[in-house]
């Protein structure tokens, strides 16, 4: 049970940040979204993109990391936007209510525009 995160920066003004998983998100690896996640709120970034298009699987630890840091983006009136899941990872944001929440795209290039403009479902 492995997992990578890649973090970059994107859109014109560097304005969002990008995470890149890869593998399996669950209560053994969610630590180490969590303290990327922490690193660029503590930067201030507000702006957000998960491309999970590397996530095999993802249990509810895994969607608690996810929904605990898009309550603070939505608090500071950033946007967290998801993109790239794969069909089972979807099903789950689905189960579990978080795709009601968060805004995804279909694509990375469209999920940082999204993110850039600050889109959020609220």
């Amino acid at each position: 049970m492995n997992l990578s995160v890649i973090v970059s920066n994107a859109g014109e003004a560097d304005n969002v940040g990008v995470l890149r998983l890869s593998g399996e998100l669950d209560i053994a690896t969610s630590g180490t979204l969590r303290q990327s996640l922490d690193a660029l709120r503590d930067q201030g970034r507000e702006n957000l993109v998960l491309d999970l298009s590397g996530v095999t699987f993802c249990d509810s630890t895994g969607l608690g990391t996810v929904a605990t840091h898009a309550r603070w983006v939505m608090q500071v009136g950033g946007a967290l936007v998801v993109c790239g899941l794969r069909p089972d990872v979807e099903a789950v944001f689905a189960i579990s209510g978080l795709s009601t929440v968060l805004p995804t795209a279909t694509s990375l290039d469209h999920a940082v525009e999204l993110a850039a403009a600050g889109t959020s479902p609220n």
